[in-house]
């Protein structure tokens, strides 16, 4: 077997593999005497048809796949052995010779592979000379007041009222089709509960604030919902079966037959304890001195991840660098055969600043020496797993079938690995950088946050 490297610049690469008839031979004829012990043949006998014959019949594609193991195994053997840093999947040579793989004339065959490779990096920018600016958030009384409400309409207590319908009320309706501002005859018959600030058409809840249990208001059932498509509306408002196909109109007058009301819990001890644990708190001043730390903890979370961010960026933005475009696009085009020339233009940008990022990454990674064990991996999908299904108070059998089969989803275990190998090498820059504190309020932070993501989604 000869490999032949020809570099055409620094970025791209062509490896030439001489398959020689020595190289293959054997596998070929193992995968012969394979198929004759199994080939039944009408005519032969288990095992006994001549191999002759096996050749005519399966020779060709055997050739096929004994050349293309032995290829395989060189390429993949010389790009370890060497180390070389490609990027992407090696591409077949747009100049590559087909071969026919004639069983009677067995010879060598050449094969050649184009390879893009990863430019050198020296990371600018992560040191200890380097400073980040980390937002120093102040929180004002309305948010600790804030998330106490909140907690308080958690543990609260739905009330039935016969006073004036509020916004955050939930009201039991019982809806009668019409036509015409009359009752139909025969018309639908359905009811269903409807959160007033949820209602889609201002002009009816407008109206639903003025009125009281059992008053009427007409609407239309396809609006009378915000942002709810036909296929909810049908089951959930018309209590349809998802297969039933009965025409119905739009228009219902609903007849209000009981208004709930959220009545939040009073802070006291059986509050507390439950929003906090037993004993934990015993009173409101030490209530709200429990909920800002915690709300503190959360934002000074999501400044450093912010401040990542603007690393991330600064990072892309210092360290230039070259990258072997015209392989890329190629690799791109064959990788996803769906890829239109229009799509792979509009995305490129984005593919080449992620792909920027993540060679900055693993030079990072391999700086500081971070690694991602596959137990880390695990760890973190079974979290995942159980901070979605423990809500709804899923067994544990259930919970480990979920995670056996992410993990079977090797898409979905690669996207866990990046985000945990991108939160560790924060981690260790973020130590290894300094820091200036600013102070900021909230409100400025979150205009700031919002401008972030609206520039990073386009």
């Amino acid at each position: 077997m000869k490999i032949q490297r020809n570099d055409a610049d620094a970025l791209n690469t062509t490896l030439s593999i001489e398959i020689e008839k020595t190289d293959y031979l054997p596998k070929y004829e193992e995968e012969l005497k394979k198929y004759r012990s199994k080939a039944q043949l009408k005519g032969f006998r288990k095992g006994k048809t001549p191999l002759g014959f096996i050749k005519k019949m399966y020779g060709k594609s055997i050739l096929a796949e004994s050349v293309n193991g032995s290829l395989q195994k060189a390429l993949f053997d010389y790009i370890k052995d060497n180390e070389l840093n490609v990027l992407g999947d090696p591409l077949p040579s747009e100049n590559q010779d087909v071969f026919d793989f004639d069983t009677s004339n067995l010879s060598s065959y050449t094969f050649q592979f184009d390879l893009g490779m990863s430019p050198n990096l020296e990371v600018k920018g992560a040191s200890a000379s380097d400073t980040y600016d980390l937002y120093d958030i102040t929180l004002g009384d309305d948010v600790i007041d804030e998330e106490i409400e909140t907690a308080r309409r958690r543990q609260g207590k739905q009330e039935e009222v016969t006073d004036n319908i509020e916004v955050k009320d939930m009201l039991r309706v019982k809806a009668v089709e019409i036509e015409n501002g009359m009752l139909k005859e025969g018309g639908w018959e359905t009811d269903f509960t409807l959160m007033v600030d949820l209602i889609g058409d201002e002009k009816v809840k407008e109206k639903v604030l003025t009125l009281k249990a059992g008053d009427t208001f007409d609407f239309d059932i396809y609006n009378v919902e915000k942002d709810k498509d036909e296929k909810h509306v049908r089951k959930y408002l018309l209590n349809l079966d998802d297969d039933e196909e009965k025409e119905i109109g739009r228009d219902f007058r609903g007849t209000i037959e009981k208004v709930l009301r959220l009545k939040p819990a009073v802070l006291d001890q059986a509050f507390f304890d439950g929003y906090f644990g037993p004993d934990k708190v015993k009173n409101e001043k030490e209530a709200r001195a429990a909920v800002k730390e915690e709300i503190e903890k959360y934002y000074v979370s999501q400044s450093k991840a912010f401040m990542y961010r603007e690393m991330m960026d600064k990072l892309i933005d210092i360290n230039p660098m070259e990258l072997p475009e015209a392989f890329l696009r190629r690799w791109l085009k064959v990788t996803n055969e769906n890829l239109t020339d229009e799509k792979l233009e509009e995305q490129f940008p984005d593919f080449l600043k992620n792909l920027k990022w993540t060679l900055i990454r693993g030079e990072l990674a391999k700086i500081h020496k971070v690694e991602v064990a596959p137990e880390a991996v695990r760890e973190s999908i079974v979290n995942q797993v159980r901070q979605y299904f423990g809500q709804y108070g899923m067994g544990a059998d259930y919970i480990d079938q979920t995670v056996n089969r992410m993990l079977q989803d090797r898409n979905h275990v690669n996207k866990v690995y990046e985000e945990l190998l991108s939160e560790k090498v924060f981690a260790v820059v973020g130590d290894e950088v300094k820091t200036k504190a600013v102070k900021i309020d909230l409100e400025t932070f979150k205009e700031k946050v919002k401008e972030m993501n609206e520039r990073v989604n386009g």
